[in-house]
């Protein structure tokens, strides 16, 4: 978990190298690029536009929020599967500027002949065309690759400054991603009609996805989902966006990290951190510490091929903005976050979750040196690598936690084993408090701090304890396949070891009171 019953290390202020400027500093901003992006069609417009539902797409089977999270160290954040067709019509539009000046409407005026039995009326009402919109998300596209900030800009409404100036900030932001793929996607109707009752004023609420792949960090493309507030302030008018917001419940994984504050970059080879610009004299020194995570992480993975290369990491010691990225109510003693990021198409081999976003609370209590913060990205590191693993078919429950949260505490302290096992986890094995049984999710994700980690630290325990017996292929196959089938974790454990979990559960009991 990366929480903060472990530690109680003395600060360590140092932040690493000066040499390491941080992009989107004023002393070294170099803009990244959206590369060109893949064709993809657009919904389909036949379902009458006034029997959309407002509710947002149907969710598969994800991780939990809340006390429960079968992904990531202390959450897993639901994030809606949203289904893309593949096609060419986001690309395929007339020109955006024409459309904007020229707005389309339910009819056309007609070709210019006098007007006979078979002539198209004249438009008597508001229309907003889908066409419009699929165009409208196009010209951000646009505008983002080629970084025009005031063509990207444009469609806003210029009364609405704050808007503005929020917008322009997500422009700068998203120019520091390393991005494979980076476009925007119109999706639906959310409310509304786009189809006034006269030529007065016409408002509709639309989701629209911004679909992204970040370079090595998400194996396929993922989306984040907005609703955007579009208005024709009367028939013939050009449309615009007058507001902006995200999908209730985190169910389009909105807030990301460039939606919350101006951003710096670092990259290093394994990773991509981004850090608020207030923070650009530290986020030299948080990169190194991650890379070293990641290339220690990576040394040791053990399991199938297909985890992530790189790790993209949001590090801010601001607990309000560390709040706001979590997306909800944080369980007691949060110090850090992996949130899974499902794949925006259907094809991709099986797999739901193809990328994860880290987020990171750098002036967590007792975690503030640099071993420990070593120790936490490690944790979050772990998560991210077997986050692609996940079962897929619908109804499936979490990964037990023990399986989660240990597999990642083992990768945390797999190197300190001369600190393994807290003074908290030594007492409660000593104590008549240890049955002997391997941790409840409630035992990992409770109220009381402490006793969290007392859960943590046994089920890192059990992981160690394959490890110690089985070898780590083993261990990392045996927690693959809970990924795969969390149903049946004795299925796993008998597939890679031979026992059931009865027997497992025995030994490991009598292993760690001989160790602890």
């Amino acid at each position: 978990m990366a929480d903060e019953s472990d530690t109680g290390a003395p600060e360590d202020t140092a932040e690493g190298s000066p040499e390491h400027a941080a992009e989107g500093s004023p002393d070294g901003a170099e803009a990244g690029r959206a590369d060109e992006a893949a064709d993809t069609a657009a919904p389909s417009d036949s379902a009458p536009v006034d029997a959309l539902s407002p509710a947002v797409p149907p969710q598969p089977p994800a991780p939990r929020r809340g006390p429960h999270p079968a992904l990531i160290p202390v959450m897993a954040i639901g994030t809606a599967l949203v289904l893309v067709v593949t096609g060419s019509a986001l690309f395929a539009n007339a020109g955006a500027s024409d459309l904007l000046a020229k707005p389309g409407t339910a009819a056309s005026a007609g070709s210019g002949t006098s007007a006979g039995p078979s002539a198209t009326p004249a438009p008597t009402r508001t229309e907003i065309t889908t066409d419009e919109l699929r165009a409208l998300a196009g010209t951000q596209t646009d505008a983002l690759k080629r970084g025009d900030v005031d063509g990207f800009l444009a469609p806003y409404d210029p009364a609405a400054t704050d808007l503005i100036a929020e917008r322009r900030r997500l422009f700068a932001n998203l120019r520091l991603v390393p991005f494979t793929q980076a476009q925007y996607r119109w999706e639906r109707l959310y409310t509304g009609s786009l189809s006034g009752k006269d030529a007065g004023r016409l408002t509709a609420d639309v989701v629209v996805a911004f679909v992204h792949q970040v370079t090595g960090v998400d194996a396929e493309p993922v989306a984040e989902q907005y609703i955007w507030t579009v208005e024709r302030p009367a028939m013939g008018a050009p449309l615009r966006i007058t507001g902006v917001r995200g999908t209730p419940g985190r169910s389009g994984s909105y807030p990301l990290a460039w939606d919350l504050a101006p951003l710096v970059k670092a990259e290093r080879p394994h990773v991509v951190m981004l850090a608020g610009s207030a923070d650009a004299n530290k986020i030299a020194g948080w990169a190194d510490r991650a890379e070293n995570a990641a290339k220690r992480d990576l040394d040791l993975w053990k399991g199938p091929s297909g985890v992530p290369t790189r790790f993209l990491v949001f590090a801010s010691p601001d607990p309000e903005l560390f709040a706001k990225a979590y997306g909800g109510t944080m369980p007691k003693g949060t110090v850090a976050f992996c949130a899974p990021m499902a794949a925006d198409s259907s094809d991709t081999r099986g797999r739901v979750i193809v990328g994860s976003r880290i987020t990171w609370d750098t002036r967590s209590k007792g975690i503030k040196n640099t071993e420990e913060q070593t120790g936490v990205l490690r944790h979050e590191m772990g998560h991210a690598l077997v986050a692609g693993f996940m079962a897929s078919a619908p109804g499936q429950p979490d990964v037990p936690l023990w399986i989660v949260e240990g597999f990642a505490e083992y990768l945390e302290w797999v190197d300190r084993f001369g600190q393994y096992y807290v003074p908290a986890a030594r007492d409660f094995v000593a104590s008549d408090g240890f049955t002997g049984k391997l941790p409840g999710d409630s035992e990992l994700y409770g109220e009381d701090a402490e006793a969290n980690g007392i859960g943590y630290h046994l089920s890192m325990t059990a992981i160690r304890y394959l490890v110690d017996k089985y070898g780590a292929e083993k261990a990392f196959a045996f927690v693959v396949a809970a990924y795969r089938n969390p149903r049946d974790p004795d299925k796993a454990l008998q597939e890679t070891t031979g026992l059931d979990l009865a027997t497992f559960e025995s030994r490991w009991a009598k292993w760690v009171k001989s160790h602890v």
